[in-house]
């Protein structure tokens, strides 16, 4: 299938469509969710996308967000282990760098970036 492909503030952006309110749907490499306006303007081109491509792509829409942590976009985020951070997203860097920084000064292990059990795989359920 044929997306339409726009350049964004030096970014290469994949228009996939309506998303929430007035967003649209859109990937970089990362989810991401553009205002509609932002559209308005012409398309540099074409890109196609196969059916297994898109699949991987929705998958990142339910993995990934915003990093509450370094404000980056992040094909995959799991919540914040912390419980003063109830509803914070982190990304596997921030993850891995406050895991390693916990343990250093307190002597405690956060668990593996890996073992959140609510990620959606690259199945027919992920759609």
């Amino acid at each position: 299938m044929n997306y339409s492909l726009y350049l964004i503030d030096v970014r290469l952006v994949i228009d996939l469509g309506q998303g929430e309110k007035s967003q649209h749907k859109a990937f970089s490499g990362v989810p991401e969710l553009v205002e509609t306006h932002i559209f308005c303007q012409e398309p540099i081109g074409q890109v196609e996308i196969s059916d297994e491509q898109l699949k991987k792509i929705k998958v990142t829409f339910h993995n990934g967000g915003l990093c509450d942590y370094c404000d980056e976009l992040s094909n995959k985020v799991r919540p914040s282990p912390f419980m003063g951070d109830i509803g914070s997203s982190m990304c596997k860097d921030c993850w891995d760098m406050t895991k390693k920084e916990y343990a250093a000064s307190h002597d405690e292990h956060i668990g593996a970036f890996e073992d959140y059990p609510h990620w959606k795989e690259n199945t027919d359920e992920a759609q």
